[in-house]
């Protein structure tokens, strides 16, 4: 439960308490879901990035093994969570650098979207890093979704290129 985590940040809310914590694998399925439902959302609006058969319970366990977890609840119920990296060759290639944080997985649940916690979420991230000793924050965006593109523009990210995966493209973006 929510209870039993150290929480890391909080703000109030007219309907409660925002907390984000540091999460264990025995939150595995509250992640789980809130993937599925953002990897729905994304099929269906035909995004071809995340599909749901990508977030088995096996698949996220296996997150632990090399990312810090974070999730942001709403009093008790799970409303989004990121991933924290220390380096991430696979997407920077050349351009990796371990004296950045990457950042994956950002989500927000569909009932909580449109109060600002993806923003409040990305601060928080950042922090996180800053505090760890890094330089700063990193991510990667799909290229063909330019209104998600201008939020991480928005929010004052740099673009320092694209990386071709095969199956899609994506922007770097580092703050």
């Amino acid at each position: 439960m929510m209870q039993d985590l150290k929480v890391i940040k909080s703000k109030e809310e007219p309907d409660g308490i925002v907390r984000l914590v540091q999460v264990t694998p025995n939150q595995a399925e509250e992640m789980r879901a809130l993937l599925v439902e953002a990897a729905e959302w994304m099929v269906g609006n035909d995004l071809r990035h995340w599909t749901p058969d990508l977030f088995t319970l096996d698949s996220i366990r296996k997150y632990f093994d090399n990312r810090d977890i974070y999730m942001v609840y709403l009093n008790e119920s799970p409303a989004g969570l990121f991933t924290l990296q220390g380096d991430d060759p696979a997407y920077w290639g050349a351009l990796n650098d371990k004296a950045y944080g990457y950042l994956h997985r950002l989500t927000v649940g569909r009932a909580y979207r449109k109060r600002g916690l993806s923003s409040w979420m990305i601060d928080a991230a950042e922090e996180i890093v800053i505090a760890a000793g890094k330089r700063g924050l990193r991510l990667d965006c799909i290229t063909h979704s330019p209104k998600l593109n201008e939020f991480y523009q928005g929010l004052g990210f740099t673009h320092l290129g694209v990386t071709d995966m095969g199956d899609r493209k994506v922007n770097l973006y580092q703050r």
